[in-house]
Order: structure tokens, then C-alpha cells, then sequence
């Protein structure tokens, strides 16, 4: 398994790298963009563009399509690890709306819970986020930390820094 930080996804033979982005800086108005195509996150000047894939704002996630962009990109929630999953299912995925976005807030609704003991959010253990990218590809994300340096005892102080890792699914639909 070939692990990068922020960089192109690296394809051995048939089979995706994960690719492990560190810190991305949730704390940006109204987003960070990221695409998964390039592992870097895109001016917020092309947020009206196909050129990002998702997109943080302190807990809250947009995907590039519905109201959120141009794309076609939408999102589901799974209850499965992310080592599990093998293949992108083909159907399923919403899209940002007027009634709410692809990816639920809230704690418990999709990737995390506040942990009222520490005060802190928290990712949901064996919860995948299933992504449909603007390009119409399929990616695999697991939200590692929500926090700066992913510590392993939570701090308050310095939130909104995601890390997490995905890989992009083959032309099959495979992970």
C-alpha cells in the first residue's frame, strides 16, 4: 500500500493507491475544495467549475453537483468499513438540495458524532462515504480526524482540519 500526502494517486497494476490527505484546512469560507483527480484542493475561484469533487466547511460536506456545482457528483453514507468495500455500487447517490445536503450534518446522521465527555467530534468507526466525483467516477473516503495533527487524545482548540483517505474506483467501478 503506497501512502502519499496530498499528491496524484499512484496506480500499481490494476489496483488504486489509497491516498492519505492530512490537515485540509476545513476553516476556509464558505469552502475547500478538493478534487480527487489531482489529491489537491482547488481555488475556491473554480468552485462554479467541474474541477472539485467535494467540499469542507467545519462539519459540513458539499459534493460538486445539485445545488453545490455543476457536476455530477453525489454521495452516500455506508455502514461498512472502508477496507471492505471492493466495488462502487452503480446506484444510490444523492446530491446537494434545497432540502439538504448529499452528506447529513448532525451528529450521528452520516460520518460523525459529538462525544458530549470531551467535547469533540468524532469520526463514526465503520462508516465509508460512497462519492460519486464531478467526472462521474466513484471514489472510496474515510474521514480519519477531525482535528490538526490527528492526535490521538482529541483537543478542542484546533478543529476542522480533516484527515482522511480515499481511493478512486477503476474504470469498473473497482476499488
Amino acid at each position: 500500500m503506497k501512502v502519499t500526502k496530498r499528491a496524484e494517486p499512484i496506480v500499481a497494476g490494476n489496483a488504486a493507491a489509497i491516498v492519505v490527505v492530512k490537515d485540509l484546512d476545513a476553516n476556509a469560507k464558505p469552502y475547500v475544495y478538493f478534487s480527487f483527480a489531482s489529491g489537491k484542493d482547488v481555488p475556491a475561484s473554480e468552485a462554479k467549475t467541474r474541477n472539485w469533487d467535494i467540499a469542507f466547511s467545519k462539519t459540513t460536506i458539499a459534493v460538486n453537483g445539485g445545488t453545490s456545482g455543476p457536476g455530477e457528483g453525489g454521495a452516500m453514507v455506508v455502514e461498512k468499513p472502508f477496507t471492505s468495500l471492493t466495488e462502487a455500487p452503480k446506484e444510490g447517490y444523492k446530491s446537494d438540495s434545497e432540502a439538504g445536503y448529499a452528506i447529513p450534518g448532525g451528529s450521528g446522521n452520516s460520518w460523525y458524532k459529538y462525544d458530549m465527555g470531551v467535547h469533540a467530534i468524532l469520526p463514526i468507526v465503520g462508516r465509508t462515504i460512497l462519492l460519486k466525483t464531478a467526472e462521474g467516477k466513484y471514489a472510496k473516503i474515510e474521514i480519519i480526524s477531525y482535528y490538526k495533527g490527528a492526535p490521538e487524545e482529541v483537543p478542542t482548540e484546533e478543529s476542522s482540519y480533516y484527515t482522511f483517505r480515499y481511493v478512486l474506483a477503476d474504470a469498473n467501478g473497482k476499488f
